[in-house]
């Protein structure tokens, strides 16, 4: 995995995982955030930021 994600795919990849959590609610977490809705690009690419930071500790990707 490249040591630095741009802010398009770290937008995608926010977004995917945000979309997977509200609709596929794999954890059942939805219930504690009945009111989620959209996220903006600016939101997701944080969260996407965030989610690739954490792998790269975690040596797993």
């Amino acid at each position: 995995m490249p040591e630095e994600v741009d802010d398009t795919t770290a937008a995608e990849v926010g977004h995917a995982l945000i979309r997977w959590l509200t609709d596929e609610d794999p954890a059942g977490v939805a219930r504690f955030a009945p009111g989620l809705g959209p996220v903006d690009d600016a939101r997701a690419t944080r969260v996407g930021h965030a989610v690739v930071e954490l792998l790269q500790h975690l040596d797993v990707a």
